[in-house]
């Protein structure tokens, strides 16, 4: 069995492993799309996760969407959506009610405002998201999908 790493960058003297290169990979990409979306999102004033949480918020529309659910959608902890809610909350984007049964439970909306301005990514999103993928054929970003979302499955936290 060959040992060598794929990656030169992996010659540490630490262990190789499938593994691992798996693992260097994934944390690389995830540094590009960070260098690649964090100033494309900040022409609108807004983070990734304020991205993904309006379009959550925008796919469950009218539905109950809960402080928790959101969170769990959102692979973040129950007080990390809490700052990141109260910051979406101030820009007037997305508003909190409570839930009539339990007090202690706050539903998630889009505002009109941030519909209005989800759309306007979208107007352009695609575009990036399509240079993001550059170097990747259709066949390999649909296989990149499938093996990601298997990974994550193998790991999903029951109630998700």
């Amino acid at each position: 069995m060959d040992n060598k790493p794929i990656s030169p960058n992996l010659e540490d003297g630490f262990p190789v492993s499938a593994s691992r290169e798996a693992m260097v990979a994934v944390l690389r990409a995830y540094g590009t799309l960070q260098r690649l979306m964090e100033p494309y999102f900040s022409q609108f004033d807004l983070t990734p996760p304020q991205f993904q949480l309006m379009c959550i918020a925008h796919r469950f529309g009218q539905d109950a969407l809960t402080q928790r659910r959101l969170a769990r959608e959102m692979y973040v902890s129950f007080p990390n959506i809490t700052v990141l809610l109260k910051r979406m909350e101030k820009k007037g984007l997305i508003e909190r009610n409570g839930n009539p049964r339990d007090r202690r439970e706050k539903y998630v909306r889009l505002t009109e405002a941030g519909e209005k301005l989800l759309r306007r990514v979208w107007q352009v999103h695609q575009k990036q998201m399509d240079m993001v993928m550059e170097g990747l054929s259709v066949a390999e970003r649909k296989q990149m999908t499938a093996l990601l979302n298997k990974m994550t499955a193998a790991h999903r936290i029951e109630g998700e």
